[in-house]
């Protein structure tokens, strides 16, 4: 990957990251809790696919992407290793939304999910208005 691809795919992704914020801000909003932690945790699953792009990497699965993270951010202290937790626990409140519709995500767990990803997005340098 050249030095101009990188770039190119780390502010793709940062874009993807903030629009998925903006959904998941909206749904919440909405009532569509569900749709609210699923869209929370694309937005930091993609803050944290720019980051690796960044350094030229190119993660292929959502494990992938948070091993990856850990490798290069948080092992050298790039990144708080809270960070990559907060990942997978957004990673697992998404796979329960949207694989366990029975028991639909709560206001509560929605809320979560907004938080953690809040936290994510300004330790991966993306600065997000008030909600």
């Amino acid at each position: 990957m050249t030095r101009s691809n990188q770039e190119t795919n780390a502010a793709h992704e940062r874009r993807a990251s903030l629009n998925a914020w903006h959904e998941a801000v909206d749904l919440d909003r909405l009532g569509h809790h569900g749709g609210a932690v699923s869209r929370a945790y694309y937005a930091a699953y993609h803050a944290a696919r720019a980051l690796l792009f960044e350094k030229g990497l190119e993660p292929k699965t959502h494990e992938g992407v948070r091993r990856m993270l850990g490798l290069h951010y948080v092992l050298p202290g790039l990144l708080a290793e809270k960070q990559t937790q907060a990942l997978t626990r957004l990673a697992y409140l998404r796979e329960a939304s949207d694989y366990a519709p029975a028991e639909p995500p709560t206001a509560e767990q929605a809320h979560e999910a907004l938080t953690l990803t809040r936290e994510f997005l300004g330790a991966s340098g993306l600065s997000l208005p008030d909600a």
